[in-house]
């Protein structure tokens, strides 16, 4: 008896057989006992080779991000990864870690790996929508998951993990509302319409002028923020969101610079609360991306894709499989009330 008559007879999906034999993926114990049962009962036996080549495969799974010639600016993605081959590792895989200068124009390493059968599935870290479509275009024939900075429509993926970045930065906004500051201004950095929009609903949810909003473009380095900063002072802010922690620090060092002390003259807030930030000169306080949280939701999602790939009947109805994370504000000394 193959898998597809003992599916039938059991009344699940080959995808399901296939995991109540391999320990892995998502199934009730409840079903996984009645499969076992049935198989004792009626002389199945599954084919091990099949699913050393089709279930297991090879237990690699590559990350991809496109890299920044200012190196310090990939610390979020970093970290990121870090965590990912941490819960990867937990779920008996590998990671291969591998970077490219544009999400949508691959590094030839990971063609040849994804080509000769060497991955189970690709998690991206995208800087775009349209590089994510890109990606997706190029490696149709893999599981693919992609963790995107925004709460993208993205019916074209399988799996997707979406960072929510209203919450934290809405709960920045009220806390810098609460410690007196109305006027408060803007850092841009690369790729972020979504936290600059999220910026100007907080500022409208909290009663606050959004039309007149003081911005500045960074967009990368310690640099950027520390000239950028220089751009705001004049229109009186007392208080600035950066897009990146990175450039909040920079703004630190740009306001120490021009005499203005942090957080006694102006506040900054950073947006990843990147692990050293707790150690700055004052604390950053930061909205925090939990990457811990997202890198569990990835693993979880590409695991889950992979072995939806194992039936062998090629009937699996399509789905996708849609987490939503949600930062949230981590409050330190570089936020302060306003003083007269």
């Amino acid at each position: 008896m193959d898998i597809k008559k003992f599916s039938r007879l059991a009344g699940v999906s080959t995808a399901t057989v296939s995991r109540a034999f391999s320990g892995r993926g998502r199934i009730r114990e409840a079903t996984r006992a009645r499969i076992f049962e049935l198989a004792a009962e009626h002389g199945y036996t599954p084919n091990i080779h099949a699913q050393r080549l089709n279930a297991s495969r090879t237990s690699i799974i590559a990350v991809y991000y496109s890299f920044s010639t200012a190196p310090i600016f990939d610390y979020y993605n970093m970290e990121l990864a870090q965590e990912i081959a941490k819960a990867a590792g937990a779920r008996g895989y590998t990671t291969n870690l591998e970077l490219g200068q544009k999400t949508g124009e691959p590094s030839p390493g990971l063609q040849r790996a994804a080509a000769g059968g060497g991955l189970d599935g690709i998690i991206l870290v995208a800087d775009s929508r349209a590089g994510a479509l890109a990606f997706l275009q190029r490696f149709k024939s893999l599981p693919v998951v992609i963790i995107a900075n925004d709460a993208w429509n993205l019916p074209e993926a399988a799996g997707l993990v979406r960072i929510q970045q209203e919450s934290g930065i809405n709960e920045a906004v009220s806390a810098l509302k609460a410690a007196g500051h109305t006027r408060i201004g803007f850092i841009h950095g690369l790729a972020d319409a979504a936290k600059h929009d999220a910026f100007l609903r907080a500022l409208r949810t909290q009663g606050l002028d959004a039309s007149s909003a003081p911005a500045a473009s960074g967009p990368l380095s310690f640099e950027d923020g520390e000239r950028a900063v220089g751009e705001l002072l004049p229109a009186k802010v007392t208080a600035v969101l950066c897009s990146t922690d990175i450039l909040a620090l920079g703004a630190i060092s740009g306001a120490d610079k021009r005499g203005v002390r942090v957080p006694g003259d102006l506040s900054i807030v950073g947006i990843d609360n990147l692990s050293f930030t707790p150690f700055t000169r004052p604390p950053l306080a930061s909205v925090g991306i939990p990457r811990t949280e997202i890198a569990s939701a990835a693993v979880a999602t590409l695991d889950q894709l992979v072995e939806d790939a194992t039936a062998t009947d090629g009937q699996q109805t399509p789905r996708q499989l849609i987490h939503t994370i949600n930062t949230r504000f981590i409050l330190r000394e570089s936020l302060g009330p306003v003083t007269a």
